[in-house]
């Protein structure tokens, strides 16, 4: 199946990354699969806290899950090597069924790449057209399975002439620097060498005499016995040119595995190439793709905990596929293409369902994973006294903190001390601490929590001003954020926006300025978007 992500919402809480992790967790040892737990943004001090409470690393940082060129089974490439013959480039070709071949240099850096037709082109080179490529003389031994007698030069350059005259005539035409194609005929060689022939190929498999090898010695020549005919050697010379000679190098389109589809599908609207080099950072080959590849392709997938709303899912999530969704907050917008396992519980905590699926897979946490789940649930729960709590999160908490061997009242002290404390943070840090946005009716709603068991003082006006930018910069109709006093259990609301008149609706009371108090108000789900969600559609 590949890697699942295991992702809580934006801006997440504890209840979020524990949820997440201890999901994972679940999914690796009860059905064997690949579950990555992920985080959509940083880790608040609540969280942090717990984290390092109990020993455990933050989950894995994503922005978003559009589908990348890396998610696709793209083709393995074909290589070869910038200096191989294109006799080797075509053997490849034809014996892999493939069109496209990918010149490389010996440390897998793309340097071209070659396609059938550009090999069928380079065929009909004729021998004079030759003189004007070097060509390797290892490549000539390898193509024509020669024999090396005599080594004075590493390329073969110049006119290559056949011996298929008489001998005045072959040698009156030799020059100085010119290859002969000659068979078993050592007067020819004797003499072509004397006129300053710099390469023999000798055809027919006869090794040369040792009159010609002497000569050669002398006169700094080159001699190579080849087992085919002269007629089978003239065809293949051209073959021996180095694939180099022949590529493509100039403007090579390619990708890389961390583009994404949609830029990948733009991009080869604009061209008509077969197939797509794709490299890493260090420009190494990796594979080939074509456009056949983004037609159907494997989406990532993806497991949501603690949300169901688009609004607060990680960017890409319409382009995943998403496998599970277990939440306890109001079912949003989301829309799947193929049925899945939605369980959506009226409890206070995600990890508290987490907890009972552990518990009907006859799985018991260990004492990291089972902390985790505590921690969350006393987290979204205030420890019982949110009025979203219910037995069955009692009952869970209870469980795992005698698994992980914690005091409930003690641990949710220092747990709530860690993540409440104001100090050095930005009005920003302050209201993205824990923040969720909601689409109700024709409105768009964001709404910050914040528990603090100490005043805000000065920073109210600050915080308001931040609001109110915040709202117009990013199109939001109305944003508030809940300071929720945990010990005395209430929350004072800073707003911002024109709907004054909503929330006097929704809870009953008269607003002077941009603030307001509310008592026993602790809980954002089920306290305060009720109210605003009913207001707004009696509106």
């Amino acid at each position: 199946m590949g890697v699942v992500f295991v992702s809580g919402h934006k801006n997440p809480d504890t209840d979020s990354i524990c949820s997440a992790i201890a999901y994972a967790n679940l999914k690796r040892i009860a059905d064997k699969i690949n579950a990555v737990p992920v985080r959509l943004g940083p880790i608040n001090r609540e969280t942090q806290f717990v984290l390092d409470y109990f020993n455990v690393n933050e989950p894995l940082l994503i922005d978003n899950v559009y589908t990348q060129v890396g998610d696709i089974a793209y083709d393995k490439p074909l290589t070869i090597s910038e200096k191989a013959p294109m006799y080797e480039a075509w053997n490849i070709l034809l014996n892999n069924n493939s069109k496209t071949i990918v010149v490389v240099d010996d440390e897998n850096k793309l340097k071209g790449i070659a396609t059938m037709g550009d090999l069928a082109k380079a065929y009909l080179t004729s021998s004079h057209e030759l003189s004007n490529y070097t060509i390797p003389v290892e490549n000539i031994i390898k193509t024509l399975n020669g024999k090396l007698i005599l080594k004075n030069e590493e390329f073969v350059r110049g006119d290559i002439i056949v011996a298929a005259m008489q001998t005045q005539s072959v040698v009156s035409r030799i020059e100085s620097g010119m290859t002969l194609i000659v068979g078993n005929r050592e007067n020819i060689q004797l003499e072509s060498i004397k006129k300053g022939a710099k390469t023999i190929i000798i055809t027919g498999g006869e090794d040369p005499s040792n009159a010609v090898i002497e000569e050669a010695k002398k006169f700094g020549s080159t001699l190579i016995v080849v087992p085919c005919d002269t007629f089978d050697t003239i065809k293949l010379i051209n073959q021996c040119l180095p694939v180099s000679l022949i590529m493509i190098k100039d403007d090579i389109v390619t990708f890389k595995d961390s583009d994404y589809i949609d830029d990948v599908r733009q991009t080869m609207l604009k061209y008509r190439y077969r197939n797509f080099p794709v490299v890493d950072d260090e420009g190494k080959v990796l594979g080939l793709l074509a456009r056949r590849h983004i037609l159907d392709y494997e989406r990532k997938k993806i497991i949501l905990v603690d949300h169901n709303e688009l609004s607060q899912a990680v960017d890409g999530i319409e382009d995943a596929t998403i496998l599970e969704i277990i939440d306890h907050h109001r079912v949003g917008g989301i829309e799947t293409n193929q049925p899945i396992l939605f369980r959506n519980q009226p409890v206070g905590c995600s990890s508290t369902i987490i907890n009972k699926i552990y518990e009907e897979r006859g799985i018991t946490p260990d004492k990291r994973i089972a902390g985790l789940m505590c921690a969350a649930i006393l987290s979204d729960t205030l420890v019982f006294k949110s009025p979203t709590c219910t037995p069955e999160d009692i009952r869970a908490a209870k469980k795992l903190a005698e698994i992980a061997g914690i005091d409930i009242e003690s641990f949710g002290k220092k747990m709530f001390e860690a993540g409440t404390s104001l100090k050095g943070k930005t009005v920003e840090e302050i209201f993205y601490t824990d923040f969720k946005e909601f689409l109700i009716g024709n409105l768009r709603v964001g709404i910050g929590q914040v528990n603090t068991l100490s005043s805000i003082g000065n920073l109210k006006d600050d915080l308001l001003k931040f609001m109110e930018e915040e709202r117009k910069n990013k199109n939001f109709d109305m944003l508030l954020l809940m300071l929720t006093d945990i010990i005395n259990e209430g929350s004072l609301f800073l707003f911002a926006g024109n709907h004054k008149e909503l929330l006097e609706r929704a809870f009953n009371i008269n607003i002077d300025n941009n603030h307001f108090y509310l008592p026993y108000i602790i809980s954002r789900k089920k306290q305060v978007v009720p109210p605003i969600a009913k207001a707004i559609n009696l509106k």
